[in-house]
């Protein structure tokens, strides 16, 4: 296994031709889980630049391994400490007020407000760095699901009512019934004159960790995303993928299987996406005249797929397909037949002893896939479409959002070491 670094091609593919279409007819092309489009959509606002579109259709088999992996993450994720400076925004933006509108008002101006704490106190990375606080999507947008997920907000409040919930009156439970909570009783206490007297940034204290900690080991048993953050490894900072890091490596049972799916799938989907690539070259070098050849990249990243074909071989041989796709199927009812037998079909063209370019049956299911999502514009049908297609040198294997859990679970760590530091 390799633990220093991806396999060529390393990094999300991102079409500079994308970006000069409308944003709706990007957005279309995105799978078809509705959870993981919303994601995306706020994706494309808050960052202002359009993201990888699915172009073969899996991304719903790609979401079941993510969220059985890591549930309640996001590609928006920037830091585990959001999930307690968004519920301080709400909780804060209450007093002395019973006005629903108010605490909205509020508590979007005390995420704002964030926005220019942080770039005081040098933080590198958070949300709203560049645009400032004319971000669109707010950490509460990002992190909801999150908070939801972990029982950190009642799992059962919408964000969209959070401020209507807060204001209202909470009836006395009937004797035998617990409770009713908005946000988790055991929440630590926002500072005192927050968000502006905030000198942590996005730096966890040890007693923030630590009950960051306890919130995902109790509501994520079972997952490698519990895993990881009550393991005594932490994650490398520079591991590319949960499969080379020794402290995903780590895991048994349950969390291993979705683990080794998940190399698996990377691998098989990553193959099948470079092909898409490289049979959209060959139709553009055939229906234009291009001054360079568009197929010298995509034969570029063939070969560099092919050669670590061999190294997957065992893994592939021995991964057993259709118990995932029955685990995946009874996890999202709304997979289909067709889905499942493109994923058989990228298996079945990882494991042959053809190469992907040779492979005439898989060239013309991948062909069929993209016409079946993509419909009228496919590239194969469209011309439009297919002249605006630049050749890409780098496309994406599948890391299941690990990014962003590497930087939450690392969060988290560094804040469990300042043991006896409560407010460092």
């Amino acid at each position: 296994m390799v633990a220093n670094g991806p396999p060529t091609p390393t990094v999300r593919q991102l079409s500079r031709s994308e970006s000069t279409h409308p944003m709706a007819s990007l957005i279309s092309w995105l799978d078809a889980s509705t959870e993981e489009n919303s994601k995306m959509r706020e994706l494309v606002k808050l960052f202002g630049t359009p993201e990888t579109t699915d172009d073969l259709g899996m991304g719903q088999l790609r979401d079941v391994i993510s969220n059985s992996l890591f549930p309640g993450t996001s590609v928006l994720h920037l830091g585990a400490r959001y999930m307690l400076l968004v519920p301080w925004a709400y909780q804060t933006a209450h007093r002395g007020t019973r006005n629903p509108d108010d605490v909205r008002k509020r508590s979007e101006e005390s995420e704002r407000q964030l926005i220019g704490r942080f770039k005081e106190l040098g933080v590198e990375s958070f949300i709203g760095r560049d645009a400032g606080k004319n971000v669109q999507q707010l950490p509460s947008a990002a992190y909801w699901s999150a908070l939801r997920r972990y029982g950190i907000v009642n799992p059962e409040t919408d964000r969209a009512a959070v401020a209507q919930l807060i204001c209202a009156e909470t009836p006395s439970p009937e004797e035998g019934e617990n409770a009713y909570y908005i946000w988790d009783p055991s929440l630590p206490k926002p500072p005192e004159g927050f968000p502006q007297s905030d000198e942590n940034g996005l730096t966890l204290s040890h007693d923030e960790a630590r009950w960051l900690q306890e919130r995902i080991l109790t509501t994520c048993q079972g997952t490698l995303l519990a895993h990881v953050v009550g393991s005594a490894t932490s994650p490398e900072p520079k591991s590319w993928a949960p499969w080379v890091d020794p402290a995903c490596r780590s895991a048994e049972g349950e969390p291993a299987q979705w683990l080794k799916d998940a190399e698996a799938f990377s691998f098989i989907h990553n193959g099948a996406t470079i092909l898409y690539q490289h049979l959209i070259a060959e139709l553009s070098g055939q229906t234009f005249s291009n001054e360079a050849n568009p197929l010298e990249s995509t034969q570029k990243l063939l070969g560099g797929w092919e050669e670590r074909r061999d190294s997957k071989r065992g893994l592939l041989a021995n991964w057993d397909i259709e118990d995932y796709l029955g685990r995946a199927k009874t996890l999202n009812k709304g997979i289909n037949s067709n889905t499942a037998d493109f994923a058989r079909a990228m298996l079945a063209a990882a494991v042959s002893a053809e190469k992907l370019i040779d492979n005439a049956d898989f060239r013309a299911a991948v062909e069929t896939r993209e016409k079946l999502m993509k419909k009228s514009n496919s590239r194969f049908r469209n011309e439009r479409r297919l002249r605006a297609w630049q050749p890409s040198t780098q496309v994406a294997s599948l890391t299941f959002r690990w990014t962003q859990v590497r930087r939450n679970v690392l969060d988290i760590h560094a804040g469990l070491a300042r043991e006896g530091q409560a407010n460092a």
